[in-house]
């Protein structure tokens, strides 16, 4: 028998100044995981994402990321995300979402600062990370499981603060990015008549220059980064509102119902009708 004793005193590799509270589990896996969920974000919560299997495309704050089995993906609220996963091989991951966090020097719903990098391997904790996010998805929604659920997360958030303190590299921030610039301002005006000639006008810089450098930062070329941030939030709509289709295809950029039912089909695979009932069945 070999005994393990813990050092009095020891605390987490993290300051909790305020406990995070969890707001739901979820595991994505066949069907489901094999529709991609475009560009979104969050205001209010955080998500910690573990991909148990498999391999995607991951962007993040504007970086793109290729994901593979056994990382742990850190979304901080307001921050924008995109996952897809490789058709050939899929993702099962587990996703766990709460409100509340507050680290010391850090944002209130922030995980990791926003120059530290937010897709990290767990490596020899895989089977650890693994174990603890199918305890706290088999524990929700369970009676009298609530003290549980919020002691798990809590012991979630500091394996992620261990993660953290491993010398992983950091985001290179320049002073001025163009890419950076330009992915900002499609988030700001999605909504609007935007082209890559209307863009590249707007920064005063030809289409091949501005095409190249966003590519360069971001991982993918401006306006499939458009088509996405469009069709992610009309999976939002979708999903949280009643809104028509017609009327979400409106609000996110498309004048024409065929035109938003073609992109939307093309990012996801189902029209945004299918999309709307499978997502509320499932």
């Amino acid at each position: 028998m070999i005994q393990r004793f813990i050092s009095p005193g020891t605390r987490g590799p993290l300051v909790v100044e305020h406990p995070a509270e969890l707001l739901y589990m979820c595991k994505a896996e066949g069907s489901q995981s094999a529709m991609p969920r475009a560009m979104h974000l969050h205001d209010d919560r955080t998500e910690i994402v573990f991909i148990r299997e498999g391999q995607g495309t991951h962007i993040i704050g504007g970086h793109e990321y290729q994901t593979h089995k056994g990382d742990v993906l850190i979304y901080n609220s307001g921050i924008l995300h995109d996952e897809s996963a490789r058709p050939e091989v899929g993702i099962t991951a587990y996703c766990c979402g709460f409100r509340g966090l507050k680290l010391r020097g850090l944002p209130t719903n922030y995980l990791v600062s926003e120059q530290g990098c937010p897709v990290l391997a767990s490596g020899e904790q895989h089977a650890a990370f693994e174990g603890l996010m199918q305890l706290l998805y088999d524990q929700v929604g369970q009676d009298g499981a609530a003290e549980t659920c919020h002691h798990l997360l809590q012991a979630l958030v500091q394996m992620v603060g261990r993660l953290l303190q491993r010398p992983e590299p950091r985001l290179d921030i320049p002073g001025h990015d163009l890419g950076q610039e330009v992915r900002r301002y499609i988030d700001e005006r999605y909504a609007e008549d935007l082209d890559l000639q209307a863009i590249a006008k707007r920064f005063k810089v030809s289409h091949f220059h501005l095409a190249h450098r966003f590519k360069a930062t971001v991982g993918c070329s401006p306006i499939y980064y458009l088509i996405r941030r469009r069709v992610g939030e009309a999976q939002s709509l979708l999903i949280n509102t009643d809104l028509s289709v017609t009327d979400v295809g409106e609000r996110v950029g498309y004048r024409y119902p065929s035109y938003f039912n073609r992109a939307f089909k093309r990012v996801v695979g189902v029209p945004p009708g299918d999309y709307r009932r499978r997502y509320l069945v499932g």
